[in-house]
């Protein structure tokens, strides 16, 4: 039902965008619902990328795949928004390549402070976390954990994605192996390193209002929740959680 209603929510947000096109003019319409189109068949790629991952035995997975997966499913959104604020206001063509990156790096980081997240009972995550673990969903935690394991530990890590274990106990261990991995503080690393990417390309963008809109944005989207340390958190995970349970 929620696929079907969000599928019909698509269908009503291009309907919205085309119904001013006699105030905008065919050719600006069109314009916008091109780029609407195209970020919607990049976004679709993502997730099924991420499906597919899902779907195989084999669950290695290089951080850098997880990287263009996160690009794929979350960057276009970020692309579209600006792209087609940009066209309303006027020319567009200037600013499509430095969107572009922008939206790449902050969708990015966007996707590893949502996994960081994943780890920190929130009203977001309702109080659960380890969900993209048990969801056997691919994380740029669960490719730097593979990547720096050794043999052992890795085989321990990828039985817990298979769901023989009571969800607790397997968000426990995960937690654990991927503290030796060092998995968090790396992963917020990360998150500097491309939030300081999409500001030194909105450093380059004109006019400066634009360019404080791009900083403004990066703040809000990438703002880091007041922890505890992922360390620091215990695990509360409903005993029905599945490894097929939730969605992305």
């Amino acid at each position: 039902t929620a696929i079907n209603v969000g599928d019909y929510l698509i269908g009503l947000g291009y309907r919205l965008a085309s119904k001013d096109r006699e105030t905008l003019g065919g050719t600006t319409a069109a314009e916008i619902l091109s780029t609407l189109a195209d970020a919607h068949l990049r976004l679709s790629a993502g997730q099924g990328a991420e499906l597919a991952w899902r779907e195989q035995a084999d669950k290695s997975l290089a951080p850098l795949d997880a990287l263009k997966i996160y690009a794929l499913k979350t960057a276009p959104a970020f692309e579209a928004a600006l792209l087609v604020g940009a066209r309303l206001a006027g020319e567009v063509e200037s600013y499509r390549p430095g969107f572009r990156k922008f939206a790449q790096h902050l969708g990015i980081a966007f996707q590893i402070l949502n996994d960081l997240k994943d780890w920190q009972p929130d009203s977001d995550n309702k109080l659960d976390v380890g969900s993209d673990l048990l969801g056997a969903r691919p994380t740029v935690l669960w490719a730097l954990a593979l990547e720096h394991l050794g043999p052992d530990r890795e085989h321990e890590l990828r039985d817990l994605a298979t769901g023989a274990m009571p969800a607790p106990e397997a968000i426990g261990q995960a937690r654990e192996i991927y503290q030796a991995a060092q998995v968090f503080d790396k992963a917020r690393r990360l998150v500097d390193k491309y939030q300081a990417r999409a500001e030194a390309i909105a450093a380059e963008i004109e006019p400066v209002e634009l360019q404080r809109l791009l900083y403004y944005l990066v703040e809000t989207v990438l703002e880091r929740p007041a922890e505890p340390s992922p360390a620091l958190v215990t695990p509360s995970i409903p005993a029905e959680l599945s490894v097929n349970a939730g969605t992305s």
